[in-house]
């Protein structure tokens, strides 16, 4: 029997394997090719919109916008693709998104996977999309 207790969920969540982890790293699919799938696995190359968190606002770059400033959070955001994706901790990095350090250097800023949404799903994968195929309902579509 599976527990329901919040620590142990925590716990089975946290000691996950790497693969298990990366399964875990799914948003929302908009993608027009694929009407009948709900969410996939974010992966490097896809090109993901921001909607929700910090970086929701479309001013928040400049910082005087968002969540932490009292501000709107806003409807859209940043659209970009996926520059590098950390299953460890469960965010991934989108180009673009960055600050600069104190030595100067940019450095950038991790998104949950929860706050993107899938625009356009890179189809540089052929098993892949054949996956996707499958899962949209055949090839006649």
């Amino acid at each position: 029997m599976v527990s329901k207790s919040p620590n142990k969920q925590r716990k089975a969540a946290a000691n996950a394997s790497l693969h298990t982890q990366r399964k875990r790293l799914r948003a929302r699919c908009l993608d027009p090719n694929y009407i009948n799938i709900r969410n996939v696995t974010i992966r490097v190359g896809d090109e993901v919109e921001i909607h929700r968190g910090d970086f929701g606002h479309p001013n928040s770059q400049k910082g005087d916008k968002g969540k932490r400033h009292g501000e709107a959070r806003g409807k859209s955001g940043l659209r970009a693709t996926v520059a590098s994706v950390d299953t460890g901790s469960g965010n991934i990095f989108v180009e673009g998104l960055t600050h600069s350090k104190a030595d100067g250097k940019e450095e950038g800023i991790p998104v949950h996977s929860s706050n993107v949404v899938v625009i356009k799903v890179d189809d540089s994968d052929p098993i892949r999309l054949k996956k996707l195929q499958s899962r949209n309902g055949g090839d006649d579509q």
